[in-house]
């Protein structure tokens, strides 16, 4: 067996595996792929609180909060709608985050609830059977707390 010929076979492909890690794109190097993980939990009782009664679907917007600008202060990093067979809190959940962009320490976690898997997003109306609002870190468990309608 020739050993130059092995020899430059495997340098060969050293320098096709190096050639491609350069080609790569630099925006892949910066992607999220992470898995959020969390639990949904009723908020603590107070007099203008009402219980949480979750829906059919369940919808978590993440938003990177950014500096004030004339277009406002966050942009939409990713959302989800989560089908629910749960009635009652807690409610356990897991989302795979999968964004070009590289991960945000914090983001500002939405929740609402609905029985259609259209979301509306609309914090703060009377009509909402279940919402909640938290600033989260994507590297660790989250609790979050959540709460009915306002009357």
């Amino acid at each position: 067996m020739d050993c130059t010929k092995t020899l430059s076979s495997a340098v060969a492909a050293v320098v096709v595996a190096v050639s491609l890690a350069m080609v790569t794109p630099t925006s892949a190097l910066g992607a999220c792929k992470t898995t959020l993980r969390g639990e949904l939990v009723q908020a603590e009782p107070a007099p203008v609180l009402r219980p949480a009664y979750p829906r059919k679907f369940l919808f978590f917007y993440l938003a990177e909060m950014t500096p004030a600008s004339a277009t406002g202060s966050e942009r939409r990093f990713q959302s989800f709608v989560v089908s629910n067979t749960s009635t009652t809190l807690p409610i356990p959940f897991a989302l795979d985050i999968d964004s070009p962009n590289k991960c945000p320490s914090e983001l500002e976690l939405r929740i609402s609830s609905d029985d259609t898997d259209q979301p509306r997003f609309r914090f703060g109306n009377a009509d909402e059977s279940l919402r909640g609002q938290k600033t989260i870190r994507l590297d660790k468990f989250e609790i979050i707390p959540v709460w009915g309608p306002n009357f």
